[in-house]
């Protein structure tokens, strides 16, 4: 049996190797042409469409190692970039804040002879009825209650209505309850000014023959006490021209951005009094 198979196989060899030599030969003489022929017209397009379903397939094993190197470099970048923009909006709040605290020490050199204490809002009054923030300087910092509270440019934001240890509320200038006796720079003026639930300021008692004009500043007159003078308010907005009234209303719109103050200053060398008619 095994000499049986030992015959088939190498008879099976040599039919193999015979046909290839023949088909060597035929290549050799050009008579298997027409057939090379025929099978490149019929197995090219095949190869083609092979070839380039296979391509991307390739290009992206080949390429991995680049995309993968391509993604970590993107979100290192962009993680660099975010620390870089919150970077930035850090050194602008900084320089903001200390342009205002340079603006505001050229408010207290301008004002010789007073001291201050510097604060920082914290809270606001939630009512939509008062007007009212809270500061971080109380009790401790030697604020009293009825000291004024102003902010660059000597404007008048309101008064300390209110002391904890370490903190205290201040009352604004905008606030219903506030009143401060005021007069007009341009003309003298004088009148009481007061604010509002709609949060805008009156200029009450200003005799009707006074001569008042839109734009003109409002200052604090230093009548009765309760502020030092010549601090600004704001500018008058609005004139009453009724001549049947005894007094001529006028509305002032402050100088200082209540609804956005962040800084303010705390005047601790002014001592309010109260003075009383006979």
């Amino acid at each position: 049996m095994e000499l049986l198979l030992t015959v088939r196989s190498a008879a099976w060899f040599a039919s193999v190797m015979s046909a290839g030599l023949i088909l060597l030969a035929l290549s050799g003489i050009g008579l298997l042409r027409p057939l090379e022929d025929v099978s490149y017209t019929v197995f090219s397009p095949i190869e083609k469409l092979l070839r380039s379903t296979a391509r991307p397939i390739a290009d992206v094993v080949a390429n991995y190692g680049d995309v993968s190197e391509l993604t970590r470099q993107n979100d290192s970048l962009r993680a660099e970039n975010e620390r870089l923009e919150a970077e930035i909006a850090r050194l602008r709040e900084e320089a903001s804040r200390q342009q205002e605290l340079e603006r505001l020490l050229q408010t207290r050199n301008a004002l010789e002879g007073q001291t201050f204490a510097t604060a920082s809002v914290i809270a606001r009054d939630p009512s939509n009825l008062r007007r009212r923030i809270a500061i971080d300087v109380g009790r401790e910092d030697g604020v009293k209650k009825g000291m004024p509270v102003i902010t660059q440019g000597s404007t008048l934001v309101g008064t300390i209505s209110q002391v904890e240890d370490g903190h205290a509320w201040v009352t604004l200038v905008t606030d219903v309850d506030s009143a401060v006796s005021a007069l007009l720079l341009e003309s003298r003026a004088e009148g009481v000014l007061t604010g509002s639930y709609s949060r805008q300021l009156k200029m009450d008692f200003v005799e009707q023959n006074a001569t008042v004009n839109e734009g003109d500043t409002v200052l604090t007159s230093g009548l009765n006490g309760t502020y030092p003078k010549d601090l600004v308010i704001g500018k008058v907005t609005g004139v009453s021209a009724n001549r049947q009234e005894l007094f001529r209303s006028v509305t002032v719109e402050p100088l200082a951005s209540l609804s956005r103050i962040e800084t303010v200053l705390v005047m601790t060398s002014f001592v309010p009094t109260q003075v009383t008619p006979p």
